[in-house]
C-alpha cells in the first residue's frame, strides 16, 4: 500500500469518530512510525510502505479512533522546543501551561541564586521549560504520584536539563520539610477541575487523562488553599513570585485568597481566549529590600 492510499484511510476513519483535527493527528502518527518531517509524506506519497509499517499505523489509527490522544499513542509531545514523554500517568501540557510559563518569566527578578519549585510536575514541563529559560536556576520538581516523577526525570536526562524531582504531598502539613522553603519562584498547574465538570469533559481527557491530575472533588479551591498556607508557612522567599494556572471560573476566588497575605501583590492575567487562567502574586520590591 502507498502512503497516500493508507493516509486517505486513515484520515477517514479518524474523521468518522469525530475527531477535530484527523489531518493533523494522521500527519503525526504517519510521521512517527516512519521516523519523517510532515514535508517528506508530501514528496514520498507514492512510495509503498512496509507491511509491518502498514499494520503499526492502522493499529495507533484505531486507538485514536476510539478517542485515545494520539500524545499517549505515539508516547510524546512537544512543550516549547523540548520534546517530552507521555503516558496515562502524566497529564498532556495543554497551550495555556505554555502561557503559565511565559507568565512567570515575564514576572521573576532573576539573580543568583535562583531557586524554582514546580508543584504537581507530572511530566516535569514546566520545571524543564523553566530550567532551559534559566540555565543557572536551581530547579525542583515535586509530584505525589512516583509514576509522574520517573517520567520527569526521564525527561530531564532526555532534555539534557538538570532538575530535582522529589515525592512530595502538597496537602500534607510536612509539605515544606520535604521540599524546602525561600523559593523565588513557586509555579503549579494543580487540579482544578470540580467533579460536576466530568461529564462535559471530551472522552479523550476524561476517559484517558488521570483523574488525579484534573479533578479537585467539591472544592475548587482546595489545592490553592494548601498553596497558599505554605506560603504563609515561608514557602515563598520575601522575593518570591507565586505564578499558578487555575479554572477560568475561580481565578478571582484565589486572587482574593492570596491578598490575604501580608503585601503580597496580586494580579489576575487572561489566557489566549480572554479567559481569566493565571493569578501571580509577588511581594514588592519595597517589601523585599526591608525585610531583608
Amino acid at each position: 500500500m502507498r502512503i497516500k492510499e493508507l493516509f486517505r484511510e486513515v484520515e477517514a476513519l479518524l474523521e468518522q469518530a469525530g475527531l477535530s483535527d484527523p489531518r493533523r493527528i494522521g500527519v503525526w502518527i504517519f510521521c512517527d512510525v516512519l521516523q519523517c518531517k510532515p514535508a517528506y509524506l508530501i514528496s514520498h506519497e507514492d512510495d509503498r510502505l512496509k507491511r509491518d509499517h502498514v499494520a503499526e499505523i492502522s493499529a495507533m489509527a484505531a486507538r485514536c479512533a476510539a478517542h485515545e490522544p494520539v500524545q499517549y499513542v505515539t508516547g510524546y509531545t512537544e512543550f516549547r522546543g523540548l520534546h517530552l514523554q507521555v503516558s496515562s500517568q502524566v497529564l498532556i501540557p495543554r497551550p495555556e501551561t505554555e502561557q503559565l510559563v511565559e507568565v512567570a518569566l515575564e514576572a521573576v527578578r532573576r539573580g543568583l541564586p535562583f531557586r524554582v519549585l514546580d508543584i504537581g510536575t507530572g511530566s516535569g514541563c514546566i520545571a524543564l521549560a523553566m530550567k532551559q529559560a534559566i540555565p543557572d536556576a536551581s530547579v525542583t520538581a515535586c509530584d505525589i504520584s512516583r509514576s509522574a516523577l520517573r517520567i520527569a526525570e526521564a525527561n530531564s536526562t532526555q532534555n539534557g536539563l538538570e532538575i530535582q524531582c522529589i515525592a512530595a504531598d502538597l496537602l500534607v502539613t510536612d509539605f515544606i520539610r520535604l521540599v524546602g522553603c525561600g523559593y523565588d519562584l513557586v509555579i503549579a498547574n494543580p487540579p482544578y477541575i470540580p467533579d460536576h465538570e466530568r461529564s462535559g469533559l471530551p472522552r479523550m481527557v476524561r476517559d484517558y487523562e488521570p483523574e488525579t491530575a484534573l479533578f479537585c472533588g467539591g472544592d475548587p479551591l482546595k489545592f490553592y488553599r494548601a498553596i497558599s498556607k505554605h506560603i504563609a508557612d515561608g514557602l515563598l522567599g520575601h522575593r518570591g513570585v507565586l505564578a499558578l494556572e487555575t479554572h477560568a471560573g475561580y481565578a478571582e476566588s484565589i486572587g482574593t485568597l492570596l491578598e490575604q497575605h501580608r503585601g503580597l501583590q496580586v494580579q489576575v492575567k487572561q489566557d489566549f481566549a480572554g479567559l481569566p487562567r493565571f493569578v501571580l502574586a509577588k511581594f514588592p520590591r519595597k517589601l523585599s529590600t526591608a525585610q531583608e
